[in-house]
């Protein structure tokens, strides 16, 4: 199953040009890592395959679109990573907007639902600004949020809320003890905290949707 996906992201990532360190890099992922996800050596989560089609701009359904086929390769699938998973769709609710621009009050309120892949405490928001493009991530988009309150790699993308108010979407460093949130747009400024103490993980960017 997974050396069937891995084509597909050598595929799409040849024909964007990429290399495997310009891609795992673009997903905070070392070459290797690339290397085994394209050679099917390593497993494609479901979180794995939103940030793959964010990273090369394509439609999720581009890396699972034969699962029936994997179904009837591998019937003894453990429910963890059973592709009929990916296709059972959920409504996640959609909570408001999140800044990727100048830091924000965000407006938060239930716009709605949105179809996707079940996923456990996921969220959507609507990207506002342009501070985070160089992921991908632009004006309009609407990001997939998984809920959770930790980060789980330096360079991750974050949903962070700031001082209690502010909530902005940007990537997380730890360098030299400082907290760093930085911009995928080199236009903005860095925002710098010596202590984690006015900052509050709201959940970790699983993907992008692209608005028509």
């Amino acid at each position: 199953m997974y050396t069937r996906i891995g084509g597909k992201i050598r595929k799409a990532r040849e024909g964007k040009g990429y290399s495997q360190h310009e891609l795992g890099a673009a997903l905070g992922l070392t070459a290797t890592a690339i290397n085994y996800y394209e050679k099917g050596k390593r497993k494609v989560s479901i979180e794995d395959i939103f940030r793959l089609a964010a990273a090369l701009k394509k439609p999720v359904e581009y890396f699972i679109s034969d699962v029936k086929q994997l179904e009837s390769e591998k019937p003894s699938l453990s429910k963890n990573n059973n592709p009929e998973i990916i296709k059972k769709l959920i409504g996640i609710p959609v909570l408001g907007t999140i800044h990727a621009g100048d830091v924000l009050a965000s407006e938060q309120s239930l716009l709605g639902f949105l179809p996707t892949p079940a996923c456990e405490a996921a969220f959507a928001l609507v990207v506002k600004g342009d501070s985070m493009d160089g992921k991908g991530v632009c004006d309009g988009d609407l990001v997939l949020i998984r809920r959770q309150d930790h980060v789980d790699f330096n360079g991750q993308i974050v949903c962070a809320l700031i001082s209690g108010k502010e909530t902005a979407l940007k990537i997380y460093l730890r360098e030299e003890g400082k907290i760093i949130l930085r911009s995928a747009n080199p236009s903005y400024t860095d925002i710098v905290f010596d202590s984690d103490g006015s900052l509050d993980i709201q959940g970790v960017y699983m993907g992008v949707f692209k608005l028509p």
